[in-house]
């Protein structure tokens, strides 16, 4: 029996920067099947996120580790008569490794905007150079809410020891899963400082990702609920410390401290529309598990904000 065509092809890719001259540099890849030039991009495996495909795909075509900027949209056409989607992000370079030829890549090249529009094969590949190349370099700050938390009730009823501390409260057998699945997501965007409330559920929820990187997490009351709830300004006191030291981050925290913590990102940012309210993009209505991620220059200021689920 012939297999089912899909109804369509999921990709990511990037657009990869670099620094090695006088201009940025992004990378361009050979596919000798296809006889074209092309951005690094590939097919996400069964379950795969696209964020975390981007990364691999990324990898396994160039030998380049890279740590995903801001999202670029993404692109839609046909192959062979199947709908093909292809998700891209602006991505820096992590660390380098030789590129080993193969049926698939065979050759890589780093070229400026001219060189780099003279090869490209696709006018969408060239459209999307451009889109990235007016970019800054960016690094994130990840706002995290925790993953699926054993309901509270459920918490009290258990027979835990810890059963009436709250702050002790456990993630959920899928927030569990949820965790270990943001470890690929953050990895995805490198952050280098974890930062966490004081609460079990919020700990649990970067323990994996804090593994894979090697680090500490730095623990923050002020970001728990009873903390935020008993000095609100601390916790965006915090924030605002956390911002100043302008590095790739991730802080974790909950849905209830989640306007305070915003609401302190928007101010220390200059974020706050005209009206006083906050951007779509830092609405804090979250779901368990998902994060915003705000992209900002050098200078600190802000390039762009994406957000994400898992």
């Amino acid at each position: 029996m012939a297999k089912a065509k899909p109804n369509r092809v999921e990709a990511a890719g990037v657009v990869l920067v670099r620094h090695g001259g006088d201009a940025p540099e992004v990378a361009v890849v050979h596919r000798p099947h296809r006889s074209d030039w092309s951005l690094p991009k590939g097919k996400l495996d069964d379950g795969e996120r696209h964020d975390v495909a981007a990364v691999r795909e990324t990898f396994e075509e160039t030998g380049v580790r890279c740590a995903l900027g801001p999202s670029l949209g993404s692109r839609k056409y046909e192959v062979a008569g199947v709908p093909k989607r292809v998700r891209y992000w602006r991505a820096t370079v992590l660390q380098e490794f030789p590129l080993n030829p193969a049926s698939e890549i065979d050759e890589l090249r780093w070229l400026g905007r001219d060189a780099a529009h003279d090869l490209l094969t696709y006018r969408d590949d060239r459209e999307l150079v451009d889109v990235a190349l007016a970019l800054p370099d960016s690094f994130p700050t990840i706002v995290l809410r925790h993953a699926r938390a054993t309901k509270r009730a459920v918490w009290k009823a258990s027979g835990d020891p810890l059963a009436a501390v709250d702050s002790e409260r456990t993630l959920n057998p899928y927030g569990v899963e949820q965790a270990v699945r943001l470890a690929a997501v953050l990895a995805a965007y490198a952050p280098v400082l974890v930062v966490s409330s004081s609460s079990r559920r919020c700990r649990d929820t970067v323990a994996p990702y804090a593994e894979y990187l090697g680090g500490q997490v730095r623990l923050q009351p002020e970001l728990s609920e009873e903390g935020c709830r008993e000095d609100p300004a601390a916790a965006a006191s915090v924030v605002t410390d956390l911002l100043a030291l302008d590095v790739p981050a991730v802080w974790c925290t909950h849905r209830p401290v989640m306007g305070v913590v915003l609401g302190a990102v928007a101010d220390a940012l200059g974020l706050r529309l005209d009206n006083g309210k906050l951007p779509s993009r830092l609405n804090p209505r979250m779901t368990p598990g998902s994060g915003i991620v705000v992209h900002r220059d050098a200078g600190g200021r802000v390039v762009a904000i994406d957000r994400f689920e898992t």
